[in-house]
């Protein structure tokens, strides 16, 4: 199973999913920026994307709710001992107070995976981030970089949402 990423503008990455039959096709938003993220078997639909492989997957992702992505840029020789890590903490996490689903993405290109877990609230993420359980350079030797988490909303965009109506 494939995963793909593109950034665009909430409009214009609304009308894309309203032409696809893919499911589910999520709108993540965070005042910055918009992306639209799927999973499929079959190429990317998008012009511009960013391709990663689905290492392990737990739940079913929504249209609605909260996304966190961590960014975990690791090193060459750390892969094998990352993957086997995270492939359990994916697992892991779903059993965490308001977690719908979780993934952890291994890039196509480049050496940042992404865990994503969609939260039912914002404030699940928040409980869940004061625990620090993401790996840092200074604690774990795969890791070759700083690790980042985004966060965005998931669903519909207020503003746009209101003006069609």
């Amino acid at each position: 199973m494939k995963a793909y990423m593109t950034n665009g503008t909430y409009p214009f990455l609304e009308k894309l999913k309203e032409k696809q039959h893919t499911s589910p096709f999520l709108l993540l938003h965070n005042g910055v920026k918009t992306v639209a993220y799927y999973e499929d078997t079959k190429p990317t639909i998008f012009e511009s994307s960013r391709d990663y492989h689905v290492l392990e997957k737990v739940g079913t992702l929504t249209e609605t709710g909260f996304c966190s992505m961590s960014h975990l840029p690791v090193t060459e020789e750390g892969k094998p001992i990352f993957e086997m890590d995270f492939k359990q903490k994916v697992k892991e996490i779903t059993l965490v107070d308001g977690v719908i689903a979780s993934r952890i993405l291994q890039p196509e290109r480049g050496h940042s995976y992404i865990l994503l877990v969609e939260w039912q609230e914002q404030k699940y993420f928040q409980k869940w981030k004061s625990t620090e359980p993401l790996p840092t350079k200074k604690k774990d030797s795969y890791i070759s970089g700083e690790v980042y988490t985004e966060t965005f909303d998931v669903g519909e965009e207020e503003e746009f949402g209101e003006e069609e109506e």
